[in-house]
């Protein structure tokens, strides 16, 4: 049913055209930092379409910056999958968070301590992220990271101690673990430009910010209904169900109407960032790059969008094989190390 589901998201549709061969190039690194090691785990990350998402969310990108979107994205969702781990246990990439929150610590380029396939793929995407940008740019896209792999924790907290979360805790939690601040942040990185301050810390583009993360989040609530209702897993459209008395697909319709109002409300926004830099007193520069910047990460959105509609990551056959006691559909092989939360004072 969810690929059925349509949203209002008038945006031009992209898709790069060296698709295919930055796929290829993807599935060569991931494949080099041992993040895909088996003829299963290869065949299930193609299925999925996971890193595809990059060819559809970042206009204009190509060559090394498309094959950096791409393995951004991979890395997303292996990492993520990983905490798909049987209800009462505790997901062993979880001590990859802290470390990786101890490697933002540092400058790009620094290794991590404890070495993984998943802390060693990081560094290596973060590095080439940060590369060229300014000191400023790396200190706010590190903090956007630590925010998402915080998030992880606490959610992996959560689902061990068995909490159910009703539907605005579960919002404000999807808003850092979805990871869309620090995608939207390559959005600045693949474009080669930057917001300046204090333009990038204005209301309007947080709040566009806000609006392109709450709608990605409302469509991704729908798209992975089933593979959540197979895990038993909190979801947005379970979590009406559970408050209201709705029935699915009333739940399902009051998720697209919130999209739809956010996705009206971004066009006054849009309005709002028009004289912002003038106002501001600040250079015709700096101006277009937050023209840019709105226009990059509406793109984005509606990226994402199309790539829900598309990738196997969706479908039928990854929910039928999901239940409480299986593991996420990319987690086949053992990325990390520990399967017990660390005791106190250890790490």
């Amino acid at each position: 049913m969810p690929q059925q589901v349509e949203f209002a998201i008038p945006i031009r549709s992209w898709t790069a055209p060296e698709l295919e061969a930055a796929r290829e190039r993807n599935l060569r690194w991931a494949r080099r930092m041992g993040l895909v090691s088996s003829g299963e785990a290869e065949r299930r990350y193609l299925f999925s379409q996971v890193a595809d998402v990059a060819a559809y969310s970042y206009p204009g990108a190509e060559g090394e910056d498309l094959d950096l979107a791409f393995d951004v994205n991979g890395w997303f969702f292996l990492f993520d999958d990983q905490f798909d781990v049987p209800l009462g246990q505790w997901p062993p990439a979880a001590t990859v968070c802290e470390e990786l929150i101890d490697l933002l610590h540092r400058p790009p380029g620094t290794p991590p301590l404890v070495s993984s396939p998943l802390a060693d793929a990081f560094a290596d995407v973060w590095q080439r992220m940060a590369h060229g940008m300014s000191p400023r740019w790396q200190e706010r896209t590190a903090q956007h990271w630590m925010e998402y792999l915080a998030a992880n924790l606490t959610e992996a907290v959560d689902r061990r101690a068995g909490m159910v979360p009703d539907s605005e805790e579960w919002m404000r939690l999807r808003r850092k673990v979805i990871g869309v601040r620090p995608s939207i942040d390559v959005c600045e990185r693949v474009g080669h430009f930057e917001v300046p301050a204090p333009v990038v810390y204005s209301t309007a583009l947080e709040s566009a910010r806000e609006i392109v993360t709450d709608v990605i989040i409302l469509i991704n609530e729908v798209y992975s209904l089933e593979n959540d209702e197979a895990r038993d897993a909190p979801n947005l459209v379970r979590c009406l169900m559970r408050e209201r008395g709705s029935t699915r697909l009333e739940a399902i319709d009051e998720l697209r109407r919130r999209a739809d109002a956010q996705v009206e409300r971004l066009a006054d926004v849009r309005r709002q960032t028009a004289p912002l830099s003038q106002r501001l007193g600040l250079p015709r520069l700096a101006q277009e790059a937050a023209d840019r910047y709105i226009d990059a990460i509406c793109a984005y959105m509606r990226g994402i969008y199309d790539w829900h509609r598309l990738a196997g990551r969706y479908t039928a056959q990854v929910a039928q094989l999901a239940s409480p006691a299986t593991t996420g559909y990319l987690n086949v092989e053992n990325l990390a190390t520990s399967a017990d939360p660390p005791a106190p004072g250890r790490r």
